[in-house]
């Protein structure tokens, strides 16, 4: 074996007008290029971005935003695309509790696909994933940003983020294999770049260990960085997922070829790709279009390259994100319809129901370490009881 070939896909979810597609016509759903580059590959991983159950509507959890699912029936695709590995750390996950992710494991362990990143307890959901390819040992630490899907001492669900039990499960892969593939599951979607905090964030995990990190959720693709002679992709984009949105960057996502000498070095490429805005399947992107990806690509990581440029950018986007902030938190949450409450926010009068006193202890009670552990078991516990 003269080196060992590893791709690494975004965020797949296959419901909507996919899941007809993957239960039927599932060949449909990529071009030959991905196929035969799959078909030539060691390792493929793709982020499972939702449970594959028939769980109804009861099963469904605790959280905000939509509850994700496709049929089992569409496990057909990834069975076809070759997928060796799906990582589990993501907000979708544990959409519809232990039944959606019991169906999902299990699916996945009857078709030879391994997974990495939930669990039914916290200890299962951080386990490690192991795969010796020959002479090489590749380890896979997954980990999502903390949502409603995340595991606890209390319940199953996706491995979380927390520096600490990270930089453990880094440090121990490091310790068992010869190459260390984080891939987190966090970001901010509609975004093209990471923040500051990720990127000292994604930095120190480097600094423990990894051979190279991959990040995916914010839908967008993102720049990326060589840093310690460890590349950190900041963000894959989607590799397959249905939407009606007409911004172009939720269409446009990045494959990541790694290739793995005998002597354990490390080589890449990027392969820009395109998905779903004129057609229900995942094609490479050729010529022009792969350049002005290409271009655009280098534009960010200029950016990322800039502290200064990386927090004016971000400053930006908060700037953007104000009023939906500020509506969170605001008295007008009194008005049960949503519709109301955009009035309010859209119109500029959402300052007549901000209380300063109420925000200043919000932001304290968020901030601060001590006060965030006990405000977080104090929502939730009120939460499971409303």
């Amino acid at each position: 074996m003269d080196s060992i070939n590893i791709n690494i896909a975004g965020d797949l979810f296959l419901g909507r007008r996919i899941e007809s597609i993957a239960k039927k016509n599932p060949e449909s759903l990529v071009d030959n290029k991905i196929f035969n580059l799959f078909a030539n590959s060691d390792l493929n991983i793709v982020n499972l971005e939702s449970p594959l159950t028939d769980a109804g509507n009861d099963y469904e959890t605790l959280k905000t935003g939509p509850h994700l699912k496709s049929s089992p029936e569409t496990i057909k695709a990834l069975n076809l695309l070759d997928i060796n590995l799906v990582t589990l750390a993501n907000n979708h996950i544990y959409d519809y509790g232990n039944r959606g992710l019991a169906d999902t494991l299990e699916l996945c362990e009857k078709n030879n696909i391994s997974t990495v990143g939930a669990g039914f307890t916290l200890s299962d959901a951080s386990k490690i994933f192991l795969k010796k390819i020959g002479p090489t040992t590749i380890a896979i630490v997954n980990i999502a940003e903390n949502e409603w899907s995340n595991a606890s001492e209390a319940r199953g669900g996706a491995n979380p983020m927390n520096l600490i039990a990270n930089t453990r499960s880094i440090n121990e892969a490091k310790k068992l294999a010869d190459i260390v593939i984080v891939i987190i599951h966090g970001g901010h979607e509609w975004y093209y770049l990471p923040s500051p905090r990720m990127v000292e964030q994604y930095r120190f995990y480097a600094e423990q260990g990894a051979s190279v990190i991959v990040g995916h959720h914010s839908h967008y693709i993102s720049g990326y960085e060589i840093f310690n002679q460890v590349p950190i992709f900041y963000g894959l984009g989607n590799f397959l997922f249905d939407s009606t949105t007409k911004l172009d960057g939720w269409y446009e996502g990045l494959l990541l070829s790694l290739c793995i000498s005998n002597q354990k070095e490390l080589s890449w490429k990027l392969l820009p790709h395109k998905q779903c805005k004129d057609n229900l399947k995942v094609e490479l992107l050729e010529a022009g279009e792969k350049s002005r990806i290409e271009n655009e690509l280098e534009k960010l990581n200029l950016i990322i390259a800039n502290p200064e440029k990386l927090k004016e950018n971000f400053n930006s986007f908060v700037e953007k994100q104000v009023n939906a902030v500020l509506s969170t938190f605001s008295t007008s949450y009194f008005l049960k319809y949503k519709y109301f409450r955009s009035i309010i926010r859209n119109s500029g009068m959402e300052r007549f129901f901000l209380r300063k006193e109420q925000l200043k202890s919000i932001m304290n009670y968020s901030r601060c370490e001590a006060h965030r552990d006990i405000t977080f078991e104090v929502i939730l516990n009120y939460l499971k009881r409303k």
